[in-house]
């Protein structure tokens, strides 16, 4: 879930540890949202997004495979 959020994790070499404290966040939590056990909030999106400070939507960050058209 959130391939595309996971891929700037990734990209950016941020460690989820430090991110989810930069986002005042615990670990667990982040962890937890990042494998769509929990949903992030509105709030935690918006901040997520400005954290990584890039030309990328809230919504490309936080697309899902459910969100791609079918084929």
């Amino acid at each position: 879930m959130y391939q595309e959020l996971k891929n700037h994790i990734l990209y950016r070499g941020i460690s989820k540890r430090k991110m989810a404290d930069d986002l005042n966040m615990s670990y667990s939590t982040l962890l937890s949202k990042l494998r769509g056990q929990s949903h992030f909030t509105l709030d935690e999106a918006v901040a997520i997004q400005s954290y990584f400070a890039e030309d990328i939507t809230v919504e490309e960050l936080f697309k899902t495979e459910s969100d791609s058209p079918q084929k």
